[in-house]
Formats: structure tokens, sequence, C-alpha cells
């Protein structure tokens, strides 16, 4: 009988601090983590602050390595605009940034993707300060 005993004295209770150590104690907060960028980054921007810019190559590499990455990727074409003026020159500044956007898109098409591969978007932001062009990836 005494071997039983010190058998069992020697043995303890299976509990969670068997499983995870740090069971059982209090936790301890962590630093706030700074906030991540709203969704992926363009892969090419496009400014027209100084005039109409040359774009041709840059956008004939992204397009290519985007297609050899993924064979239907879709383009997102988005044009903005400043949020300024009137309604009759903010109109005028989005009809203006629609072409632009439509003449992207078919460089884009020219340099290998399909036309249901594009989508356009054209919008007025207030965070930019000239005409741009964002081309995203999907």
């Amino acid at each position: 009988m005494a071997p039983l005993l010190l058998g069992v004295a020697a043995c303890h209770l299976v509990d969670q601090r068997d499983f995870n150590s740090n069971a059982g104690k209090p936790p301890v907060p962590k630093a706030a983590a700074t906030p991540a960028p709203l969704g992926p980054g363009a892969l090419l921007t496009i400014g027209y602050a100084n005039g109409d810019p040359a774009y041709a190559q840059a956008l004939a590499a992204a397009v290519t390595r985007a297609l050899t990455a993924k064979p239907n990727v879709l383009f997102t074409v988005q044009a903005l605009v400043p949020l300024a003026g009137d309604a009759d020159a903010q109109a005028a500044a989005l009809q203006a940034a629609s072409g632009t956007a439509r003449e992207v898109a078919e460089a884009i098409v020219t340099n290998g993707a399909d036309q249901g591969q594009i989508e356009l978007a054209v919008r007025a932001d207030p965070g930019v300060k000239a005409k741009e062009v964002r081309v995203f990836v999907h």
C-alpha cells in the first residue's frame, strides 16, 4: 500500500497549464498596430501635373508583368481629378479624365490584354492636386 501512496503523491492533475504555459496568467497588452493601407497600391500611377507624360514604356512593362503573373488579371483604370471649381468646371474635368482613362485602357489592350479585362472608373478626389490615372490589378 505504501508504494501506491508514494506513486499517487508524485502525480498531479492535468490542467490547461500542461498544454499552454501562459494559461492563467493575466494578458499583456500589446502596442497598437499602425493601420494598414487600404487595399493594394496601384500597379502604375500616371501623373498629368506637367502636361501629357510619356508612359507607354512603363505601362507596357507593367501590363506584360501582370499578364505573365496572372493571364486573366483584371485591370482597373481609375482617372482622378481634383475636387475644385463649380459644377460645370468639375463636369468638364471629369469628361476630360474619362477620355484619358480610355486612352490608357486602349494602350493596355494594345499591350496584350483583352477588352474584357479592363474596368474604367472616373471620379473627383480631394486628395489629388492634378489629374492622374492609376492602374490597379485584381
